[in-house]
């Protein structure tokens, strides 16, 4: 994504002795803790959604104030959301909590101002794979007008606002199949009979672009959908012989970048297990990609590093080691340290072209909180944390000033 570039002056002080407290703390709801899946920021209404498995929560970034709060129908659980909240709607996906659920999966959009449902449909899901409690990635997508499904055959769009069926391409059946979407397309892929095609289609009016095989030699074992634009992809390779490697492919789907997992950076980690939030174990800054790395198989903690979009070449990689949750902000990154024998974090600013430290702050919290991830609203700091208990406000806000 290219951003506007905030000056540094936004971020000053550099330093400041006193430890950030919050300006808010969201109030618990009372009902039994759910940890959070999915967590989206509207800058345009100016809203914090937290998503658990029964509910989605909505608080103002301002003054923590609950807005609204849409409970997920009937006795199904949430299954799926959408990366961003786009022309003020979330796009979800639901099912009952049974083997069989995702042949009555629900989709539903909501209007973000005001939590109201605005259509919802039911669809025969059963064709894609699940096996943990956690969301699926790659099933809903939101994109401009356009509100995406995938089903084991095929994607379907709506109208994000009306539902309106707008256009349907089917794409080789599997049941692995990833969709994400921007910049005026879809992209699809999927891995069928030890082969994966990348398929990429017109939003305006569904017509296919292109269709390819992934551009690699050799065994795949897995293949991660990490961003339609730029197209980003997260190869892991079969055995030791197979292409591990992280691709950002061209318009026409052949190579333009090719980043090693394993090179003079060290090892990139597709899972780093400290960053809750999957969305942002890969965060594309301006020409930056940000991921983590073991710098050597001796210093096994992993560390943020940056790479250049264009060329592919390692451009820093981070002393600070222990990260669990960033969110990215007009060319800079925030990142939150924990440390585990004191109740207080770290936060840093780095420069994501150079990995330069522009700021820091330390941050008050209770013991056990921690942060499923972060998002930057003006100059607010918003922390949603993992778990909602009477002792944990499931999101609260510092002011970095």
């Amino acid at each position: 994504m290219d951003e506007d570039r905030a000056p540094q002056t936004v971020w000053k002080p550099a330093k400041r002795l006193r430890a950030l407290k919050p300006v808010w703390q969201a109030a618990h709801d009372g009902r039994a803790d759910a940890g959070a899946l999915a967590s989206l920021l509207d800058s345009g209404s100016g809203l914090v959604l937290r998503a658990a498995f029964d509910r989605v929560r909505a608080f103002d970034a301002e003054t923590g104030e609950q807005r609204w709060a849409w409970e997920v129908p009937g006795r199904d659980v949430l299954s799926a959301v959408a990366d961003e909240a786009t022309g003020g709607v979330v796009l979800l996906a639901h099912w009952p909590d049974t083997s069989e659920g995702p042949e009555k999966a629900g989709v539903t959009a909501l209007d973000t101002a005001s939590g109201k449902g605005l259509w919802s449909a039911r669809l025969n899901l059963s064709g894609l794979s699940h096996h943990d409690p956690g969301l699926r990635v790659g099933t809903v997508a939101l994109s401009g007008e356009c509100a995406l499904v995938t089903t084991g055959e095929k994607v379907v769009a709506r109208d994000a606002r009306t539902g309106r069926h707008m256009w349907s391409v089917p794409h080789e059946e599997d049941h692995g199949v990833r969709i994400a979407a921007a910049g005026g397309r879809l992209v699809v892929v999927t891995e069928n009979s030890g082969i994966t095609t990348v398929l990429t289609v017109a939003l305006a009016d569904g017509a296919v672009l292109w269709k390819k095989p992934l551009p690699v030699d050799g065994p795949v074992g897995a293949v991660g959908l990490l961003g339609a634009d730029p197209l980003l992809l997260a190869v892991e390779g079969e055995g030791r012989r197979g292409p591990h490697r992280l691709l950002r492919l061209d318009e026409g789907g052949g190579t333009a970048v090719e980043i090693p997992m394993t090179g003079g950076h060290g090892t990139i980690r597709t899972a780093p297990w400290t960053v809750a939030d999957g969305r942002r174990r890969f965060t594309a800054v301006g020409d930056t990609l940000l991921a983590f790395v073991e710098p050597s198989p001796e210093e096994t903690l992993v560390r943020p590093a940056g790479f250049s979009l264009s060329t592919g070449r390692h451009l820093w990689t981070s002393d600070h080691w222990g990260i669990v949750a960033l969110a990215p902000h007009r060319g800079h990154v925030v990142m939150v340290r924990h440390y585990d024998e004191s109740f207080s974090s770290r936060a840093y600013v780095l420069d994501a072209a150079t990995g330069r430290e522009v700021a820091r702050r330390s941050i008050r919290r209770t013991g056990s909180d921690e942060p499923y991830t972060l998002h930057v609203h003006g100059r607010r700091l918003l922390w949603v944390s993992t778990s909602s208990t009477a002792a944990t406000a499931p999101v609260k806000a510092y002011d970095w000033r």
